[in-house]
């Protein structure tokens, strides 16, 4: 084959992107508005359901093994460090409700993982209550699942969220 035969075959070829795969994204915080009633009582709701941790059994095999990969690209996240529960609960609600609303699809919540974790301890509070938040009637019908992300998003003091898509 020569050099102008395969000038004439590539000519129509454009190159891919290569920043497919970028690591750089930061996610982009979302301003939370204070505009959103509550229904739920907040003790009701700190004794919700408790939710077997990696339930994927909303999901077909294909999308639920991106989401154990972690394949989802985190578009929102949620710092709570340093918050007390019930303003972490009101945050939390709002959050989810935002990123719904919003079509995002991923998001991720920092608990952190608190000092001290023997049984009866109260550190790690909020590692211990968003699970029973994300299972309760105010927002778990809008996610399709969750469970603690790899070590370089937050491991054991973060959730790795995936919401269900908008209708």
């Amino acid at each position: 084959m020569s050099d102008d035969s395969w000038d004439e075959v590539i000519k129509g070829i454009k190159p891919l992107k290569n920043d497919r795969f970028v690591e750089d994204i930061k996610p982009k915080e979302i301003e939370l508005k204070k505009d959103k009633v509550i229904t739920v009582a907040f003790d009701v709701l700190k004794r919700g359901k408790v939710v077997k941790k990696d339930d994927f059994t909303q999901m077909d095999g294909s999308l639920a093994k991106r989401f154990k990969r972690e394949e989802f690209r985190v578009e929102a996240t949620l710092d709570l460090h340093g918050v007390i529960e019930k303003i972490a609960y009101d945050k939390v609600c709002d959050f989810i409700k935002m990123s719904y609303n919003n079509g995002l699809r991923c998001v991720l919540i920092i608990t952190g993982k608190g000092i001290d974790d023997t049984l009866f301890s109260q550190k790690g509070v909020l590692r211990k209550s968003v699970p029973l938040w994300l299972s309760g009637d105010e927002i778990g019908s809008l996610i399709l699942a969750y469970k603690n992300p790899s070590e370089a998003l937050g491991g054991k003091g973060a959730l790795y969220i995936l919401l269900r898509k908008k209708i």
